[in-house]
Order: structure tokens, then C-alpha cells, then sequence
């Protein structure tokens, strides 16, 4: 408790002058229902003193210290503090005691929620946060499924207790399976796995066309579409039915037409099917050594080449002396016949060396040295070809060049060293003044070095 003390001043004093210096003269003070012990301590009760302002605990005036432990101003009374019952300056309130669960704090401010005390039998929780997802909500309520806000754990919440729509009373989102039907949304909820009972799991009543095989129905793929795999009627698609499968039939007239053949596909030659209405006299898939590739029957002569039966060619005449001889096959040199404005002879050999020759020309003397078959020449100069050598000599002759040696070499350029073989054409030459010879490989007309005389083997 605070002490009470009672001052007076003496006849004849100032007062502001006697509370306001200290005394000179020692002051005698009587308190009333208390006792003193030494001049720093002092117990609760009213004091009386004399002509001197000072306390029991021998403190002077003006300091601001009762003893108590309370401020006091200049005339000794407490200063305001929030708890001594009355509203000072910055205090909401004050009810001058220590419940911080009632209309006022304790700091003095009037309860609100989010100030972080329960105001009882107002807030039912109240966390001092802004954060309306956990377990206290911006209203100071504790959450709960149905309170309209989603706390963890729950998936939606939409303020009620209603089953039947978007989000059930539970704090799930509604969903097919859960037993109970969403309105406008479901047909029927029976909350089981089972497919093909009253309810299916797409929560709708069976019916075809829902995806369900029920019986009388041989499939049901969920849709009203005739042209795929099950039908709008529930059945499966077959050839013949009339309905064009997509995918599977190119063609449904239940019998063979022109554009149809009877297995369902589009009438065409090369389907392995022969379809008489469309005008086929065979079809084997592709052309055979009997049926040309446009399913009409193979014979030479009929202006259809057919690979297959041996046919190079087929002008669709019996004519020898053009570009298709014989059986149907394409003319050249050798078959023995001279195709007109192509070949001077056709003696239909392989000989070279007789009176036509085996590129169909008519024999010439040979103007060179003749060996191996061939007519050979030595280049006038080095880095020549076989193809400009020959180029005045019938032309280059492959067959007669292709040797293994240097016998040619040897023959026009006898003061030569004799080499060892090394490329496809003999080669005479003029840096290390040897005749190296040919290895045997196909000879390559074109080839040429700056430092050779190449010998090349020519048709005349």
C-alpha cells in the first residue's frame, strides 16, 4: 500500500518556499499505525509532521520518492500508471487490474482480436497473427471444417456442411466414388469401384453409350459414332455390316461393287483381290510373271513391260531392228541384230579380231602394234589420257588394256629401264626414265601424270 502523508506548514511560512528548500531545523513526524525503523525505511499509515516537509524515511521533498516504490510528483501524489484504475493519456482504458482476458489488457488498450490475448467469452483463440489459414483464423475463432477457410488438411471448404455440392461436409472436394451424388453433376453415387452395376463409376446410370458393357451389349465405347470399332447400337463393327469402320475398312456395300471389293477394301489392282466387276483378270499383289501390274494377263508384246517375266522392254511389236528385239528384250551390240542408225554390223559374237568388231563397228586395220587382243598406241606426250590417245583411234578398249606388266612399254620405249607394275594404266616415264608396268586392275581411261607416256590399248 502507498503512504499517506499529511504536510502543514508552520504560522508565517511560505509554502512554496518551505516545500521547496530543505529544512534547516530538524523535523519531528509522527506516523499513525505504523512503524520506523531507520531514516531509509518506512511501513504504510499517515504521517503527521511539524513545521518540516520531509517523509518518515528522512527523504526530502521534491523528489519524487514516496518510499513505496510509486512516483510521486512535487506535492507527493502518485504519478498516473496504467493498472491505477484510472485512463491517462495514451491508455484505451484502464480497470485497474491484472486480467488480461477481460475488456481491457493489461497494456491498457481495449481487447481486439489479433492482439494475441483470448478475450474471454468473446474470442475463442486469438495467436496475434494476420494468418487466416492456421489453427486461429483472422476472426479469432478456431478453425474447423466449414468455417469457410481452407486450413491444412482440408482440401476446400466452402462454409457448410452440405454434401451434395462442390465440396462435401467433410472438407473434400466431391468426387465420383464418394457416396454421395453431386447435384446437377451426378447421376447416381453408389461409392463403390464396381463398373458394371446399377451405377457405373462414372457415377451415371448404365445406358449405351457409357462406356459400360452391359448386357445385351457386345461393347460400348462411350460414343454415338457408327464409323469406329463398336457401333452406336452397342455391337461390333464387321465387314459387310453396311458402316464404314474408320481406320479398318475402306469400304462397307455389303457386296462387291466396282469401288468395293468384298473383304472391305477399296477396289483397286494390287490388293491381291480380284474383282471382276472392276474389269481385273488378275491380281497378285503387284506384278507377276502372269499378271502384269495392271491385273490384265502378261504376254510379250502386249506394250506392258513386265520385269518379272523376264521383259526388258515391250513396244508391242515384232520388229528387230529398233530398240526392242526378240523376246522383249532390249537391243544391243551382240544379239545379232543391227539396230538401224546405232550399229554398222551384228555378227552376234564376242570375237573382236574379225571382219565386226565387238562394239558392232566394221573392222579397220589396226595402225599400231597389235597385241593382247588390242590395238596399242604409246601418248605423243606425256600427262595424255588413254582417252586422248584413242580419241583418234575407234576409241578406248577396256578389255584389250587390262594386263599385269610393262609389255607395251617395253615395246615403244625399249631404252627404258624395266619397272616393276603400279597403277591400272602402263606408264613410260620421263623423270626416272622406266616403264612401269600395269596391275592388272580395270584401267582408268582418264588417267594421266606430267611425268608419263602412258600406252593405252585402242579399237583400231
Amino acid at each position: 500500500m502507498a503512504a499517506v502523508v499529511v504536510l502543514g506548514c508552520s504560522a508565517g511560512e511560505d509554502p512554496e518556499t518551505t516545500f521547496g528548500t530543505n529544512p534547516t531545523t530538524p523535523v519531528t513526524m509522527t506516523a499513525v499505525g505504523t512503524t520506523t525503523g531507520s531514516p531509509d525505511e518506512t511501513s504504510t499509515g499517515v504521517v503527521t509532521t511539524g513545521s518540516s516537509a520531509e517523509t518518515s524515511t528522512g527523504s526530502e521533498q521534491g523528489t519524487g520518492d514516496t518510499g513505496t516504490g510509486e512516483p510521486t510528483g512535487s506535492t507527493g501524489a502518485p504519478m498516473p500508471a496504467c493498472g491505477d484504475g484510472a485512463v491517462d493519456a495514451g491508455e484505451d482504458c484502464d480497470d485497474g487490474n491484472q486480467d488480461d482476458g477481460d475488456a481491457c489488457t493489461n497494456a491498457c488498450k481495449t481487447a481486439a482480436c489479433g492482439d494475441g490475448s483470448v478475450h474471454i467469452d468473446v474470442e475463442e483463440c486469438d495467436d496475434g497473427n494476420a494468418v487466416d489459414d492456421d489453427a486461429c483464423s483472422n476472426f479469432c475463432v478456431t478453425a474447423v471444417c466449414g468455417d469457410g477457410v481452407i486450413q491444412m488438411g482440408e482440401a476446400c471448404d466452402d462454409g457448410n456442411v452440405i454434401d451434395t455440392d462442390a465440396c462435401t461436409g467433410v472438407c473434400k472436394m466431391a468426387s465420383c466414388g464418394d457416396g454421395f451424388v453431386q447435384a446437377d453433376v451426378e447421376g447416381c453415387d453408389d461409392g463403390n469401384p464396381i463398373d458394371d452395376d446399377a451405377c457405373t463409376n462414372s457415377c451415371a446410370s448404365p445406358k449405351c453409350g457409357d462406356k459400360v458393357i452391359q448386357p445385351p451389349e457386345a461393347c460400348d465405347d462411350g460414343n454415338a459414332v457408327d464409323t469406329d470399332a463398336c457401333t452406336q447400337a452397342c455391337q461390333v463393327a464387321v465387314c459387310g455390316d453396311g458402316l464404314l469402320q474408320e481406320g479398318v475398312e475402306q469400304c462397307d456395300d455389303k457386296i462387291e461393287s466396282a469401288a468395293c471389293d468384298l473383304d472391305c477394301s477399296a477396289a483397286m489392282c494390287g490388293d491381291k483381290t480380284i474383282n471382276k466387276t472392276a474389269g481385273e483378270g488378275c491380281d497378285d499383289g503387284g506384278e507377276t510373271a502372269a499378271c502384269n501390274g495392271n491385273c490384265s494377263v502378261s504376254k510379250c508384246g502386249d506394250n506392258l513391260v513386265n520385269k518379272a517375266a523376264g521383259e526388258i522392254c515391250d513396244d508391242g511389236n515384232a520388229v528387230n531392228t529398233d530398240a526392242c528385239v526378240g523376246n522383249c528384250v532390249a537391243a544391243k551390240c551382240g544379239d545379232g541384230f543391227v539396230q538401224a542408225g546405232l550399229e554398222q554390223c551384228d555378227d552376234g559374237n564376242a570375237v573382236d579380231n574379225d571382219a565386226c568388231s565387238n562394239s558392232c563397228k566394221v573392222k579397220v586395220a589396226c595402225a599400231g602394234w597389235s597385241w593382247n587382243g588390242g590395238c596399242w598406241y604409246t601418248a605423243a606426250a606425256v600427262n595424255m589420257s588413254c582417252t586422248q590417245v584413242c580419241a583418234a583411234h575407234g576409241g578406248f578398249n577396256a578389255a584389250t588394256s587390262t594386263h599385269t606388266g610393262n609389255q607395251a612399254g617395253l615395246h615403244f620405249w625399249p631404252a627404258k629401264a624395266n619397272g616393276s607394275n603400279w597403277v591400272n594404266i602402263e606408264c613410260s616415264s620421263t623423270d626416272n626414265n622406266t616403264n612401269w608396268g600395269a596391275n592388272g586392275q580395270a584401267p582408268d581411261p582418264n588417267w594421266s601424270h606430267a611425268a608419263c607416256y602412258v600406252n593405252c590399248s585402242c579399237n583400231n
